[in-house]
């Protein structure tokens, strides 16, 4: 059973690297809040760059480079990674906004964030049902619960308060547990050292388009 549940969970991490991988700037990443690894795995695998992992917990089940933090300062120097990935992690956060506002100071060239969201009252309960079934069995209760669940407006009003600019919104994922995607340019990237808007919007599924449509 723990072999399937690896496997799934393997396949899983390749599917939603995908799904962030075109939006990826540069050649270094950090994924904060990497749980298990294999999305920063996949992504040194497929794009052949470093990836560091970063969590208040450890959970790695790879042979990257992983450091346990306190969830409040990363242990790296401003503009260390080209791009930081923040998956399904704020939420689980204490103080979210500082752990954005660090992610945004490590990060050189681009943020990327996917966070769940709710739409109404019963829409909120059900996801912290379903995060704390899945993460409970997941962790073996060794993850904090869900404490900091949002609506996409909410994220959208927290990320322009830190100064990012959102360049592509999107769905990553829907349905019982919906899940939105984020691809944010931190306040310091000029506009000549990064993927333009119109590349992003070439790079989106059919049917979707950037924030700025």
């Amino acid at each position: 059973m723990a072999g399937l549940w690896e496997k799934w969970m393997r396949s899983n991490a390749r599917r939603r690297f995908e799904k962030i991988r075109p939006y990826i700037e540069g050649g270094s990443l950090l994924d904060v809040g990497a749980a298990e690894g294999w999305i920063g795995e996949w992504a040194q695998l497929s794009l052949g760059i470093p990836v560091d992992l970063v969590d208040v917990i450890e959970l790695n089940r790879t042979n990257l480079a992983h450091h346990v933090y306190n969830g409040e300062e990363l242990p790296f120097p401003d503009d260390s990674h080209d791009t930081v990935t923040v998956l399904l992690t704020l939420h689980h956060c204490r103080n979210p906004a500082r752990v954005l506002a660090e992610a945004a100071r490590v990060a050189k060239k681009r943020l990327i964030v996917t966070e769940s969201v709710y739409r109404t009252r019963a829409g909120r309960t059900l996801l912290t049902l379903l995060d704390g079934g899945f993460n409970g069995f997941r962790a073996k209760g060794a993850m904090a619960p869900a404490l900091h669940f949002k609506t996409v407006g909410e994220w959208q009003e927290n990320f322009a308060q830190h100064g990012l600019d959102c360049v592509v919104e999107r769905w990553f994922s829907r349905g019982l547990h919906e899940q939105r995607l984020f691809v944010l340019d931190v306040p310091s990237m000029q506009p000549d050292t990064f993927v333009s808007r119109e590349s992003l919007r070439g790079a989106l599924p059919e049917g979707e388009t950037s924030a700025s449509d």
